[in-house]
């Protein structure tokens, strides 16, 4: 008797190792060597290990949830997330799991509001839409079996504007441009576009366009992007991907929702010493909507930095490009986002190739030279120290391709491109201040649009290049010909407003003098 009980029991201990065996890595190590949840999910690997594909990934699940806390920090079972009743005795299991069931152990304590829908103020930004189902919110931007191979370009996102949810209750200013203002108020309509995930996905998938003419006019397409409801949103990972898969949606060339008219010349409006600007002219050419190139994975990028304006667009206050329009800026010959001075070339060289780089392989020049580092969702080109110097070009090897011997960057060479440009958007800022006597002999000040639509054409437009420093600081390295160009001719008209192709630095400014490659403080138009 005692026999048989002994050999009972040797034969069950046996058994309940093969099962933990079966389907692992290690089968030969010992159970307590494994976490209490690979212990716990053993029956279930012991079945499932090679026959269980994700149908998002392609990988297999086991192979998978190894990889993450759930097992490696004891997280969670199988039967954690796949409720168990019976199964696979003729009972039942829980095979798709809403993320519903991640709230039991994620919970708004542990994770902090950002992660949930739950809008506790009207302005604060979160990581979810308000438009994905409570049982899929959290599948935008975690693999639920494998949620932490990928987790530090979840934390790398957060840095970046595209993620950044901050908010100061009453100070627009001091919140994140995510947070900044009501995004889905019926006012802001056009604006859910590049400030919510849901307005990207509407325009991108959706079909909801605007398209703003030269005189203002703006037409919704295909629906409103938002309700009026008042809930911000983070430009999360499902505005870019397809699914947890990460593939990248693609969406072809960005048709934008301002136009060009290759015979319109702006004008109109006067002073007392320019006198009265010629009028508007116009052409038998038609008004288009501006079609950015196809670039690949870039195009994604294009659909909010593209620019939402041009020199030719209706007067404003504000710099008509838009914020951040760096595409726009970077396809300058499509967009003319700058403002073009009447009878000035603008026409790139043909040594400026940035517009082309990574459209061979599919990436294009945005994720070429923002995401081909170590810490791709930060978005960031460069390093910058403490002082705002930089120190490092992220994407080294990218410019090492067409930049070698003399013509070389380092992080040195682009922080002195850096400060030229700088400085140099600084003398037309004081020039239009008259700290830096301009040919008025006083302050010209362009805070309101009957300001805008009365100063002479081109001191409108020196005022809206003094504003591309600001909305495009990184427009030296985008398309450093074109805004040098936009720059000085600015220069050149507020000196004596005149266009006479040489300009003056004076001695305060000498990081512009050396952008400029002045001789004796005088520069020539580049």
């Amino acid at each position: 008797m005692k026999l048989s009980k002994s050999l009972t029991m040797l034969l069950g201990t046996a058994a309940m190792f093969a099962m933990y065996g079966c389907g692992s890595d290690n089968r030969e190590s010992n159970i307590d060597q494994q976490t209490a949840t690979f212990q716990a999910s053993a029956a279930c690997i012991s079945c499932h290990a090679t026959n269980k594909t994700s149908p998002v990934t392609g990988a297999l699940i086991v192979e998978e949830w190894k990889k993450s806390v759930h097992n490696t920090n004891a997280g969670a079972a199988c039967t954690d997330c796949h409720t168990n009743s019976g199964h696979p005795n003729g009972g039942s299991i829980v095979a798709a799991v809403e993320d519903t069931q991640c709230a039991t152990c994620h919970t708004v304590a542990s994770l902090g509001y950002p992660h949930f829908a739950n809008y506790t103020t009207s302005l604060a930004a979160q990581y979810v839409s308000q438009t994905d189902a409570a049982g899929v919110q959290c599948r935008q931007c975690h693999n639920p079996h494998d949620t932490t191979s990928l987790i530090q370009y979840n934390k790398d996102w957060t840095e970046s504007g595209h993620g950044n949810v901050g908010y100061v209750p009453g100070n627009a200013s001091a919140s994140s441009v995510n947070s900044h203002y009501p995004w889905t108020t019926a006012g802001r309509d056009s604006c859910a576009k590049c400030h919510t995930s849901t307005g990207y996905l509407k325009h991108v998938v959706g079909g909801t366009t605007t398209l703003t003419t030269n005189a203002g006019v703006s037409t919704i397409t295909a629906g409103p992007y938002m309700s009026n409801n008042k809930k911000n949103e983070a430009i999360m990972c499902s505005a870019c991907h397809e699914d947890y898969s990460w593939k990248r949606r693609s969406i072809g060339a960005r048709t934008m929702e301002y136009t060009y008219d290759a015979d319109l010349v702006p004008g109109g409006g006067s002073d007392a010493f320019a006198g009265a600007a010629p009028a508007t002219a116009n052409g038998a050419a038609p008004e288009t909507a501006v079609v950015l190139p196809d670039v690949g994975d870039s195009n994604l990028c294009l659909v909010c930095h593209g620019g939402r304006g041009n020199f030719q667009s209706k007067r404003a206050s504000r710099f008509e490009g838009h914020h951040a329009a760096t595409g726009a800026d970077l396809f300058a010959a499509n967009s003319h986002f700058g403002f073009e001075f009447a009878g000035r070339d603008y026409t790139k060289p043909a040594a400026y190739v940035h517009d082309s780089i990574g459209v061979a392989t599919g990436a294009g020049p945005c994720v070429s030279c923002h995401m081909k580092s170590t810490k791709s969702h930060t978005f960031d080109a460069v390093t910058k120290n403490a002082s705002g110097v930089i120190t490092a070009i992220n994407t080294q090897a990218v410019c090492n391709t067409c930049h070698t011997g003399a013509s070389a960057i380092n992080a040195a060479t682009l922080e002195e491109q850096s400060l030229g440009y700088q400085n140099a958007g600084k003398l037309v800022i004081d020039y239009l201040a008259n700290t830096v006597p301009n040919y008025t002999g006083a302050p010209i000040v362009i805070t309101t649009t009957a300001q805008a639509n009365a100063a002479h054409v081109n001191t409108y437009g020196a005022f809206q290049n003094s504003l591309l420093t600001s909305e495009d600081p990184g427009g030296y390295a985008h398309n450093i010909y074109y805004v040098k160009r936009l720059i000085f001719d600015s220069i050149d008209w507020l000196d004596n407003h005149t266009f006479d192709g040489t300009i003056t630095i004076p001695a305060g400014y000498p990081a512009a003098a050396a952008w400029f490659n002045a001789v004796a403080g005088v520069a020539t138009r580049p």
